[in-house]
C-alpha cells in the first residue's frame, strides 16, 4: 500500500520523484565516467596534444569553448558537458508541463486548487518543486566532481551551472503550459524553445564573429560562467536571475486566464475531420502527426548547422599539419576531410534517430497508462495491430526525417564552400540508422514490460550506451563489454566500410527482443 500524502508538496514531489532519481544518477554517472577517462588518458599532460583540437571552430561548435584542458573538470565540461546540459534542460521542461498542463488537461488541477489551496498556492509549490528538482541533479554534480578530486570552486561553478539550466528549462515548460494547450503541444513548444536556444549556442561558438549569440541563451550563459576556468561569475546572474523573472510572467499570466485555458488551444467544437481515420495504420500517424514535424525540423535544422561547419574543419586541416597528425593519433584522422567529418557527425546523429524512434513507440505505453486505449481495444482493432501499425508509422517517420536531414546537410555542406555530392551525405546519414530495427524491438519490449518507465528506460539506455562506446576505449574497458554496446556496431561511413555483419546481429537480437515483447504485449492485461 503506497504512504498516504497531506500536502500538494507532497504530491507533486511523489509525482516527480522518479524522473528526478534517475536523471540524477545519469548526470553522475556520465561526469564520474569523465573523470575517470581523464586520468585514463594521462591526466593534463596526455591532454596537451588536444588543445589544437579544442580550438578547432567546428568542435567548439558542437562541444563549446573552453580555453584548456589541464584538469578532469574541464574535460567533463568539453567533451560532455553541452549534452549534460541540454539533457536537464529537456527533462525540466517537460516535467513543468506535466505538473501543470497535464492536470489542467485531465482535471485534476480542479481537484488540487479546491478548499485552502487556491491556483497561486498550487502554482507556487509546483514551481519550488521544479526549483528543488533542479538543485537536486546540481547537486549531486558537485559532490561527485568533489569527490573526483577536482577544485571546490569549479565544481560549485560547474553544479550552478546545471541548477540554473534545469531552472531555465523548467521556466520555458511553465511558460509553454501557460500559453499552449493541450500538454502534448505545450511539450512540443517547450522541447522547441530548448533545441532552438541550443542550435544559438552552436552558431554562436562556431566563429568569434558569433560570439555574442552566447548571450543570447541561457546554455550561453552557463558556457560563459567558465567553471575550472578563468570564470565570470557575473554570468550567472542573468543565468539564475532569468528563471525567476520568467516564473514572475507565468503567475502573472495563470491569473488571467480560466483553468484549462490557454492563448493557443483547440477548440470545444469544430468541424469533423475524418482525414486518416479510416484505420489504425493511419490513425497511428495521424495521432503522431506533430512529433515528426517537430523531430523532422529539428534533426533538418542540426544537420544543415554541421553541414555549413565542414568548411571550417577542412581549412584548419589544410594549413596546420600538426592538427592532422594529431587527429590521426586520437583516432580521428577521417574529420581531416569534409567527407570525414560528415562521416562523424552522422554517428552522432545516430542518438537522436534512436531517440526518435524510442519517443515514437512508447507513446503507446503513455496512451495506455492514460486509459485511452480501453474502449478502444474492447471495440475497435487487435492490439497486435495497434502496436504494429505504430512502428510502421515510426519507421517512416524516421526516414522521412533522414530524408530531410541529408537534404539540408548537403546544402550547407555546399553553402560552406566545400564540394560533395548529395550521394556521399546520403550514405553517411543512413548508415546512422544501423540501430533503428534494434531500438525498434527494445522498445516493444519495454513497452510490453514496463509501460510506466518505457521512455525514460528507453532514453537512458541510449545515452548511456553511447557514453559508453565513446568512453570506453579510452578506460580500455573489457572487449566483451564493448562489442555488448549496439553503438560499437556503427562504422563512420564513407570513411570506413559500413559492418554489415555486427549490424546484422544487433538487427537479429532486436528482432527477436522485439517479438517476445509483442507476444507479451497482446496477452496481459491493460495497464490504467
Amino acid at each position: 500500500m503506497s504512504r498516504s500524502v497531506t500536502s500538494v508538496r507532497a504530491v507533486v514531489w511523489r509525482e516527480t520523484r522518479s524522473s528526478t532519481i534517475i536523471v540524477t544518477v545519469l548526470i553522475a554517472g556520465v561526469i564520474e565516467i569523465g573523470l575517470r577517462s581523464f586520468v585514463a588518458s594521462g591526466g593534463a599532460a596526455g591532454m596537451l596534444g588536444l588543445i589544437p583540437l579544442v580550438r578547432n571552430p567546428a568542435v567548439a561548435a558542437l562541444y563549446g569553448r573552453v580555453s584548456n584542458l589541464d584538469n578532469g573538470g574541464v574535460f567533463v565540461v568539453w567533451k560532455m558537458g553541452a549534452f549534460l546540459l541540454l539533457t536537464v534542460a529537456m527533462w525540466a521542461a517537460l516535467a513543468a508541463t506535466r505538473l501543470t498542463r497535464a492536470h489542467e488537461d485531465d482535471g485534476s488541477w480542479d481537484v488540487l486548487v479546491l478548499g485552502r489551496h487556491n491556483r497561486d498556492s498550487v502554482l507556487r509549490t509546483t514551481t519550488l518543486v521544479l526549483a528543488e528538482m533542479g538543485a537536486t541533479v546540481g547537486a549531486a554534480s558537485w559532490l561527485v566532481l568533489l569527490a573526483g578530486g577536482q577544485t571546490p570552486g569549479g565544481s560549485a561553478y560547474f553544479a550552478l551551472g546545471v541548477v540554473a539550466t534545469a531552472w531555465s528549462g523548467a521556466v520555458v515548460g511553465l511558460l509553454a503550459a501557460q500559453v499552449v494547450a493541450p500538454r502534448r503541444s505545450a511539450s512540443q513548444v517547450a522541447l522547441a524553445v530548448v533545441v532552438v536556444a541550443f542550435f544559438i549556442r552552436v552558431v554562436a561558438d562556431a566563429s568569434p564573429s558569433t560570439q555574442w549569440l552566447r548571450d543570447a541563451t541561457f546554455f550561453g550563459w552557463v558556457e560563459k560562467v567558465g567553471a575550472f576556468q578563468p570564470t565570470d561569475g557575473t554570468a550567472l546572474v542573468p543565468a539564475l536571475a532569468g528563471p525567476v523573472i520568467v516564473v514572475g510572467i507565468v503567475w502573472w499570466l495563470q491569473g488571467r486566464r480560466d483553468v484549462g485555458g490557454a492563448l493557443w488551444t483547440h477548440p470545444d467544437s469544430a468541424s469533423a475531420k475524418p482525414f486518416l481515420l479510416g484505420s489504425t495504420w493511419t490513425f497511428a500517424w495521424r495521432e503522431r502527426s506533430s512529433v515528426w514535424r517537430w523531430w523532422t525540423v529539428g534533426l533538418a535544422a542540426f544537420g544543415g548547422i554541421l553541414g555549413y561547419l565542414t568548411h571550417a574543419l577542412v581549412s584548419l586541416a589544410k594549413t596546420d599539419p600538426g592538427y592532422v597528425a594529431l587527429l590521426t593519433r586520437w583516432g580521428f584522422g577521417a574529420m581531416v576531410t569534409g567527407i570525414g567529418f560528415i562521416a562523424l557527425s552522422s554517428v552522432v546523429m545516430s542518438v537522436a534517430f534512436t531517440f526518435l524512434v524510442v519517443s515514437w513507440i512508447s507513446s503507446v505505453a503513455s496512451d495506455e497508462v492514460k486509459g485511452r486505449l480501453d474502449v478502444a481495444f474492447a471495440t475497435g482493432p487487435r492490439r497486435v495491430a495497434w502496436l504494429v501499425s505504430v512502428v510502421t508509422s515510426a519507421l517512416l517517420a524516421v526516414t522521412i526525417a533522414a530524408a530531410a536531414t541529408i537534404v539540408t546537410m548537403w546544402c550547407g555542406v555546399r553553402l560552406s564552400g566545400t564540394s560533395m555530392s548529395i550521394a556521399t551525405v546520403a550514405e553517411a546519414v543512413l548508415s546512422a540508422l544501423g540501430l533503428v530495427p534494434f531500438m525498434v524491438g527494445g522498445t516493444i519490449w519495454l513497452v510490453s514490460r514496463a509501460p510506466r518507465v518505457t521512455f525514460a528506460v528507453g532514453s537512458i539506455f541510449v545515452l548511456v550506451t553511447y557514453v559508453v562506446q565513446a568512453l570506453g576505449p579510452i578506460l580500455n574497458w573489457p572487449a566483451l563489454v564493448l562489442q555488448s554496446d549496439p553503438f560499437h556496431y556503427l562504422r563512420a561511413v564513407p570513411v570506413q566500410p559500413f559492418d554489415l555483419g555486427g549490424l546484422a546481429w544487433v538487427s537479429l537480437v532486436g528482432v527477436v527482443v522485439g517479438v517476445l515483447g509483442l507476444w507479451r504485449y497482446v496477452r496481459r492485461d491493460v495497464v490504467s
